[in-house]
């Protein structure tokens, strides 16, 4: 998937290209990109947890 997103003709590239290039400018841009990256991890663990359980469920379902 990633090479297809990162062709040089893709409009997304330079969309990526542009969002870098401004958050070099910003002092605290890491701070903020590690908040986001702790967030997005905690939210992908709580899906995984969340898809989890219900995956649980549907077996004791199914097995009743």
């Amino acid at each position: 998937m990633a090479d297809q997103v990162l062709q040089p003709n893709n409009p997304f590239t330079l969309f990526l290209i542009l969002i870098l290039l401004i958050l070099s400018t910003r002092p605290n841009a890491e701070q903020k990109l590690a908040q986001l990256v702790s967030l997005l991890t905690a939210t992908q663990q709580s899906v995984q947890i969340f898809r989890s359980g219900i995956e649980t469920f549907h077996a004791h379902l199914v097995n009743q």
